[in-house]
């Protein structure tokens, strides 16, 4: 029976799960990280794992791209991931912002 390569995902509110990622260095090496949420999202009770590109993965101190690959990244086998909520947002209607900010940004 051959290695299992797996990452440590921590959630929001602090649990952990453990995703196995490969069977072998090289498909480790070559998944992407939009496949990897994939094999994450099935493991993610209710509808949080219904849309996998809604997932928000930070490695070391950089938001993952799905399009890329592990060893872009430098992923190795047992690295810890960290999921974060994606928050709406980030209008720049200036009609929405307050008076009291207006020339600041």
């Amino acid at each position: 029976m051959g290695k299992i390569y797996q990452v440590l995902v921590v959630g929001i509110q602090g649990e952990k799960k453990t995703v196995d990622a490969a069977n072998s260095e090289d498909e480790f090496n070559n998944l992407t990280v939009g496949e990897f949420k994939k094999k994450l999202a099935e493991k993610l009770p209710g509808a949080a794992g219904n849309n996998p590109s809604e997932l928000r993965i930070i490695y070391t101190d950089k938001q993952l791209e799905d399009n890329k690959k592990f060893s872009e990244y430098q992923i190795k086998d047992r690295a810890t991931f960290f999921l974060v909520l994606r928050l709406p947002g980030g209008s720049r209607d200036p009609t929405m912002i307050p008076p009291s900010c207006k020339g600041t940004l």
